[in-house]
């Protein structure tokens, strides 16, 4: 078991392979996509750069008319001047909401991982040759259309951008074997040396700060320089690996799960047997400063946090009791899959915690295998199982504050449930499927017509538009209020 807490600096040894992976490269992928003459030269088609001004909605005489049909899951209007981005199968579709495609990225090249700055400017991504496998990091200013690209020793599978937009971190599978975390500037080039290395790797960046968490492991760390990741702070084994830690913003302050019962450092694996077997999992808040620790109450071996943008209440989303007892006293206690053999999802609930007063909400009576927070913060986005027997339906669903109502029903692409709901609590890092106004949401959903960007309305309960083929789709987040080009 303690063997499997082996984590980090400077590639140390982990011998687990990789536990997750976009897109399995050909077994004669070049390991620089810089040396192979088949990896393509990326081009970037830019959108107008009147649609990239636009913070606020156009005159309606400006606005693109509405789409044909009964104006259901319309996505014209208010949402004008916000974009999504579509990846797959080839290629990825800038998009207006009303599907118009303003921009194109690769369209002879696999991209992955489309991912958004925190200011909405900049998109970062992954692109495969469909050939040879080799890779590469591409940044696109979506402003001006200007791409950067970088080669990449490995396909990354999921990228989050620092607040200031200076930094990347990348995971990767690890050269050693397991999941890698490598620190990339904001043009996709390595920007340190060392690369974190850990059995299963889950990171999350400071609001408005340079400092990361990692969760490697069994192990909790928070490296105070990216640049330099040697220095950092070791919190110790607090098991539970498949699991992102959250940061409350507006404080210096994190959550994690513990299922060691806070043991010190240095405890020996008699002692965290012993810790585990006589106590349960529990949420618990960290000052990275003072070095407090508040106890929130029970969690789940199978966990997952979306902390509200006030930080004043966290959304949690836990398998219950009975779940966690299936899976018995061995290793892999610590790493149940959101889906299981038998009952296809775990039992469980989703939960709002007070962060002050540690007092409990329960808001669905099922486990959540999506938990986003809509940018004003009025809405909490769930993704959950249907009672569909022998199907992969799912279904979104909004608490309002109030009560919780279905939004719609969809089968997940398999690129959108492989690589993002498997992993949801990481992509919690950096939202992605809600608009940047709160009143729809964006995602990838096998069709009769295939595989499609659909969008959901909260103001069309029920009802799905299509946007055109993908595998995935994310929205913009909200653009600054000031500092546009």
């Amino acid at each position: 078991m303690v063997a499997a807490a082996c984590a980090l600096v400077a590639i140390s040894a982990c011998s687990t392979g990789p536990s997750r992976s976009s897109v399995p490269a050909p077994a004669d992928w070049a390991s620089e996509a810089g040396t192979d003459p088949l990896a393509g030269d990326p081009s970037f088609t830019a959108p107008p750069t009147s649609l990239l001004r636009s913070a606020e909605p156009a005159p309606a005489d400006e606005r693109p008319a509405e789409p044909a049909g009964d104006g259901e899951g319309s996505t014209a209007g208010s949402l004008y001047g916000s974009l999504i981005a579509a990846a797959g199968p080839i290629g990825l579709r800038l998009l207006e909401p009303s599907g118009e495609v303003v921009g194109l990225l690769s369209p002879d090249q696999i991209v992955t991982q489309p991912t958004w700055s925190r200011d909405g400017l900049r998109l970062a991504a992954t692109l495969v040759h469909p050939a040879t496998g080799a890779s590469q990091v591409a940044v696109v200013d979506v402003t001006t259309g200007d791409i950067a690209t970088a080669p990449s020793s490995r396909p990354y599978f999921f990228y989050s951008w620092s607040y200031d937009g200076a930094r990347l971190v990348a995971l990767g599978p690890g050269p050693t074997g397991g999941t890698g975390a490598f620190i990339l500037d904001e043009t996709g080039a390595p920007a340190a040396d060392v690369t974190l290395q850990g059995q299963t790797m889950y990171v999350a960046w400071e609001p408005g700060g340079r400092r990361l968490l990692v969760h490697a492991g069994h192990q909790l760390l928070l490296i105070n320089d990216v640049d330099s990741p040697r220095d950092y702070q070791d919190f110790g084994l607090v098991g539970v690996d498949f699991l992102a830690p959250a940061w409350v913003p507006g404080t210096q302050d994190f959550l994690y799960v513990d299922s060691y019962d806070q043991a010190p450092a240095g405890a020996g694996e008699a002692e965290l047997l012993e810790r585990r077997s006589t106590t349960s999992p529990q949420l618990l808040r960290r000052s990275t400063d003072a070095g407090d620790v508040t106890e929130l109450g029970p969690a789940g071996l199978y966990t997952m946090l979306a902390v509200h943008p006030s930080g004043d209440r966290a959304a949690i989303s836990a398998a219950s009791p009975e779940q966690q007892a299936l899976a018995g006293d061995g290793a892999e206690t610590d790493s149940i899959s959101p889906t299981g053999p038998e009952t296809g999802v775990p039992a469980g609930s989703v939960q709002i915690v007070d962060l002050a007063t540690a007092e409990r909400l329960t808001v669905l009576d099922r486990i959540g295998l999506w938990l986003e927070w809509s940018p004003d913060g009025r809405h909490l986005l769930i993704a959950a199982n249907t009672d569909d027997p022998g199907g992969i339906g799912m279904s979104w669903h909004i608490w309002d504050g109030q009560q919780s109502y279905e939004l719609a029903r969809f089968a997940p692409t398999e690129t959108f449930f492989r690589d993002y709901l498997w992993f949801a609590d990481q992509y919690n890092e950096t939202p992605r499927l809600w608009s940047p106004d709160s009143d729809a949401i964006t995602f990838g959903a096998n069709t009769v017509d295939g595989d499609i960007t659909a969008v959901a309305r909260l103001s069309s309960a029920g009802a799905m538009t299509s946007l055109g083929s993908s595998d995935v789709s994310f929205w913009s987040p909200p653009r600054p209020d000031d500092g546009l080009p």
